[in-house]
């Protein structure tokens, strides 16, 4: 049979695609291997969220209580993992799995439970690596990391992470009703996630898909707001070092190692990484939530958005949306952050850190450090990597569209795919399509660069061929 999505090839009876995640709706297809057995019964569960977002999922109503599971019932609800936990309703499914509520026998925790698709099983290397992954994240212990309980496979192969369940919002949520969010209470949220990625770096982990969906607000006492970072080393356990540490990330999209939107330059042109690429992913985020767009809206397509990363220079937050009042000391840290090259963002997330408090307790001001390297809020970004990466143009500016306007997702639903940024307003120029990026760039080494990344990305090797 052949993937309705991608048209890869695959065995008779798939649910799912092993190459791109999408879920085949076969009416008779004979059982899996790994299909996990059906237990009678299911339970209903209160509301609640799951740990870990599925881009592109959807929430769902647990079935109905029955002696044998009435057709089209999700076969996993009812059963019990290792006699340890037993899954009790859908709360999110996508390309990469389902996330389930669930209740850890003998203490009664609750727990979100994310299965992986039968299909993964199969590669015994990918087993292997996601055992030895998961000792690794199991050991995190920050307080603003997501807490894993349990990384293991059952006897018939089923693939589960068990981790806390959360109540709170997520960052993504929390900006779709509304930004721009302050730049005092974003940069609150920098210093608790640099402590859960300094940990998390220490260890030897690099997030790789930090974004708005993968930060989430809990409740607690004295602290309306405190920050949760999910979804660790999810993206390296699935591929690990196979075709490099870029290789594609089966998400709900089953396309890319992260979000393109959120790609440091190195991550894009397929370069080792280290910490310093997860400063750069926060420092989109933080610009985005502080000025309510992402820093290129005029990027229209993978090719467009690709080139923008690469030897682009963002609009200083306070000039993109001037209504937000930016100081200078948060145009100074966030422009540091989105260094092209690496070597001239913060040094480590400990040292973001510092500069994000000094801006909070000095109402503003330039931190002392960023100052002394004439870090002020008229000086662009430093375009170090164009020469490395692009055709030594000079760096072109982004137009100042408005904030965005968005209405927020239905609470009862796992946060929707991030859309295309709409193109900017009129500014004397048309927003570069993908077909005239790919015309103007052949010939220049930065030409090599996109067609490589968004080879990576799929989709965009025909663009290739296409412009010949």
């Amino acid at each position: 049979m052949m993937c309705p999505s991608c048209h890869a090839q695959l065995d008779d009876g798939a649910r799912f695609c092993g190459l791109c995640g999408a879920r085949l709706d076969v009416p008779s297809a004979a059982p899996e291997p790994l299909a996990p057995p059906v237990a009678p019964g299911a339970a209903a569960a209160p509301s609640g969220k799951a740990a870990v977002g599925l881009r592109g999922g959807s929430s769902a109503a647990p079935a109905p209580a029955a002696a044998v599971p009435a057709a089209g019932a999700d076969p996993y609800i009812g059963t019990t993992l290792n006699n340890r936990f037993r899954i009790e309703a859908k709360l999110g499914e996508g390309g990469f799995g389902a996330v389930y509520r669930g209740t850890q026998l003998g203490i009664g925790r609750k727990v979100a439970i994310k299965l992986l698709h039968p299909e993964m099983a199969r590669d015994k290397n990918l087993v292997a690596r996601f055992r030895r992954e998961g000792v690794v994240l199991c050991s995190l212990r920050d307080a603003h990391t997501i807490t894993t309980y349990d990384f293991d496979q059952t006897p018939d192969g089923t693939l589960y992470i068990a981790m806390e369940l959360l109540e709170g919002r997520s960052l993504h949520e929390v900006f779709h009703a509304e930004a721009p969010i302050d730049w005092r209470r974003m940069f609150k949220f920098v210093t608790e996630i640099a402590t859960s990625l300094y940990e998390a770096h220490q260890a030897g982990i690099i997030h790789r898909d930090l974004k708005p969906e993968n930060i989430n607000l809990e409740p607690r006492p004295g602290n309306p707001e405190f920050v949760k970072v999910l979804d660790f080393g999810i993206a390296k356990v699935v591929h690990g070092d196979r075709g490099g540490s870029q290789s594609p990330q089966l998400t709900a999209t089953g396309q890319t190692l992260g979000t393109l939107e959120y790609m440091s330059p190195e991550q894009l042109m397929g370069k080792d990484l280290d910490g310093r690429s997860d400063i750069y992913a926060l420092g989109v985020v933080s610009y985005e939530m502080v000025t309510g767009r992402l820093p290129f809206p005029d990027a229209v397509g993978p090719a467009a958005l690709i080139s923008a990363q690469l030897r682009r220079v963002p609009d200083p937050p306070s000039r993109a949306c001037p209504g937000a009042n930016i100081p200078p000391g948060v145009d100074a840290v966030i422009l540091k952050m989105l260094e092209k090259d690496r070597k001239s963002r913060f040094a480590d997330v400990m040292e973001l850190k510092a500069a994000c408090e000094e801006v909070l307790r000095t109402g503003g001001q330039v931190p002392a450090a960023l100052a002394e390297q004439g870090a002020d809020a008229t000086v662009a970004l430093r375009p170090n990597a164009i020469a490395a990466a692009g055709s030594g143009a000079p760096p072109s500016q982004s137009p100042m569209p408005p904030p965005r306007a968005q209405t927020p997702p239905p609470r009862a639903q796992t946060p929707p795919p991030r859309a295309q940024t709409p193109p900017g307003p009129a500014t004397g120029r048309a927003p570069a399509s993908t077909e005239q990026l790919l015309e103007a760039a052949r010939g220049s080494r930065l030409w090599l660069w996109i067609v490589l990344a968004m080879a990576a990305i799929g989709g965009g090797i025909g663009a290739f061929f296409a412009l010949k």
